[in-house]
């Protein structure tokens, strides 16, 4: 796993509430992880991915939140919303909310894991579940408490070719600023030849390069690379 700091905001360390709807800004301690890696070893081939991302801020009271994030898979990487391995879910925010996600057909489930919030000073860890359903050229990601702690939150990814950009609202219950800093998905391989739902792209020099770009509501902005091993 690739981990870097992260020094781009002049006003490191300093929590901003109110005027600047309390988003948080980076201190010198702020770091990142992001590790994406295809479950495939050979291009063309059906795969799943696993995603691994992290950050943590020991010199602020938490660390800044995400505001976009765009993950580029290999290149010739498809996603075939198309395939009748898969059922699109079409049911509205609202209705993914109040079910947690059983408005969604069973076999639109594509994927699941683990992810936390950081609420402090009240609550500084909130675990949560993570699930991932297909919807119409689009992942749609939900995060549902694992205690009485936390908030049903649902994010779109939207798809175009092999990039999968999520937009991250600021975040706030109750007065309280939340901020995602885990997330580990693994989205299993569905189908098989032209019918699969995620065909592994170019292998470059025996890897499956991924880049990982976020840019965070304070404005800051960081790419980080993983990689998994592959024959072409």
């Amino acid at each position: 796993m690739r981990r870097l700091k992260l020094m781009a905001v002049p006003l490191a360390g300093i929590l901003c509430v109110g005027g600047l709807g309390g988003l948080a800004y980076a201190s010198s301690q702020f770091t990142q992880a992001s590790n994406v890696t295809l479950t495939a070893t050979k291009s063309g081939k059906p795969t799943g991915f696993k995603a691994s991302l992290l950050s943590s801020d020991p010199g602020a009271v938490q660390p800044q939140g995400l505001k976009t994030l765009t993950i580029t898979f290999p290149a010739n990487t498809r996603f075939n919303f198309k395939s009748t391995a898969i059922k699109q879910c079409k049911a509205s925010e609202v209705e993914i909310k109040a079910t947690l996600g059983k408005a969604c057909p069973a076999k639109s489930r594509i994927g699941t894991g683990t992810a936390v919030a950081n609420g402090a000073p009240v609550i500084p860890v909130i675990p949560e579940n993570a699930a991932a359903f297909a919807g119409a050229k689009r992942i749609i990601f939900l995060l549902t408490p694992k205690g009485s702690a936390g908030q049903v939150l649902v994010l779109y990814g939207s798809v175009a070719a092999n990039k999968v950009t999520t937009q991250v609202p600021v975040i706030n219950a109750g007065g309280l600023n939340v901020v995602i800093t885990a997330l580990d998905l693994t989205v299993k391989t569905i189908g098989s030849g032209s019918n699969a739902f995620v065909t592994a792209g170019k292998c470059t020099k025996g890897k499956f390069g991924v880049t990982s770009h976020f840019v965070y509501q304070s404005g800051a902005q960081l790419t980080l690379t993983s990689s998994s091993k592959c024959v072409k």
